[in-house]
């Protein structure tokens, strides 16, 4: 076999990459408890296809089975706008190893919408995946394609009742809606669906107003020019859309910071060299460079401070904390 000069520079740099790769292999597979995985590992994703949660499991199942060797399958568990894949999580997912979610912050409000049945901390929570702001957006060729987020809130105010919102019931989707109608003095009509997906193709047929989305969701639309942007949540505007303020921004207000953090989680009773064997693995999945690319590409970004499942842990009873303050001040929980 000829190589030119250019190709064997390339192989030869190529040669860390993959021995780096072997060792990680190596270092998993003496880690692994014998005989399992004895069948393939379900990635539960508890919204329907195509939208931000199911696009991120079908990344992490591709870089889970490259890291390892092992089969997986992402499956979409959905109803209830979430509560269904949630309840079965918590409540019915074998604890043998086999069964993990991908799994983000909404987990929260489905846990107080269970009533008591179940709760965030019957799973533990251990490989952090990204975290990203929403996205609010009309439709290009809508009546709001002007004027942005003032526009649409002064038709809300003028209006009350008939500006169409896409709304997944008991989550951020209508925490933000009620944020906009406070800061507004406005009404929107909520829209309901079990995702943000289909609410975004709603949108595209001009059957709903306003838009919530994550980036990947709505990148592709924005691109072809069907959608515009015309806010994001969060603190700081976002550096994929850095042209378009904050809901803060726009309101005077400091606290509409929705967003999504995403990790996996499984039950908490799969034992524990099981468990240290999947944190593991999809840790050397979610932190391989290719994957880390895909992702920014798809507009989340990790946090290395949670690179760890004690850190994640922390982390998560931080957020849910903050959304029980949240739920205790709206009146949906009670002290």
């Amino acid at each position: 076999m000829n190589l030119t000069r250019r190709g064997l520079v390339a192989a030869t740099a190529m040669l860390p990459a993959a021995a780096g790769a072997q060792d990680a292999r190596a270092r998993l597979n003496a880690l692994k408890p014998a005989g399992f995985p004895r069948e393939p590992i379900e990635m539960t994703v508890v919204y329907p296809a195509g939208g931000g949660m199911d696009i991120t499991a079908r990344v992490v199942q591709r870089f889970f089975e490259k890291a390892t060797g092992e089969r997986s399958l992402v499956n979409n568990r959905t109803g209830g706008a979430g509560l269904v894949g949630h309840t079965w999580l918590a409540t019915q997912a074998p604890a043998d190893g086999h069964a993990v979610g991908i799994v983000a912050n909404l987990i929260f409000s489905d846990a107080v919408r269970s009533q008591g049945r179940w709760s965030w901390t019957d799973l533990d929570h251990i490989a952090h995946i990204n975290a990203e702001p929403l996205n609010l957006v009309v439709n290009a060729e809508g009546p709001f394609r002007q004027g942005g987020l003032p526009a649409i809130l002064e038709a809300a105010r003028a209006r009350p009742g008939t500006i169409r919102a896409l709304n997944v019931p008991g989550g951020y989707y209508e925490y933000l809606i009620e944020q906009l109608e406070a800061a507004a003095g406005a009404r929107f009509l909520r829209v309901p669906f079990q995702g943000g997906a289909p609410g975004i193709t709603a949108l595209l047929g001009n059957n709903i107003d306003l838009g919530f989305g994550f980036f990947a969701e709505v990148r592709g639309h924005l691109a072809a020019n069907r959608l515009l942007p015309i806010a994001v949540t969060g603190r700081t505007r976002t550096v994929f859309l850095p042209d378009t303020p904050t809901v803060n921004n726009v309101t005077g207000r400091d606290d509409v910071n929705w967003g999504v953090s995403r990790w996996v989680a499984i039950p908490k009773a799969v034992p524990a060299d099981r468990k240290a064997w999947l944190a593991a693995a999809f840790h050397a999945a979610i932190n391989d460079p290719e994957a880390a690319a895909e992702f920014r590409n798809l507009g989340a970004l990790p946090d290395p401070a949670l690179n760890t499942p004690e850190a994640l842990q922390a982390d998560v009873v931080r957020m849910a904390q903050a959304e029980r303050d949240f739920l205790i001040a709206s009146g949906r929980a009670q002290r």
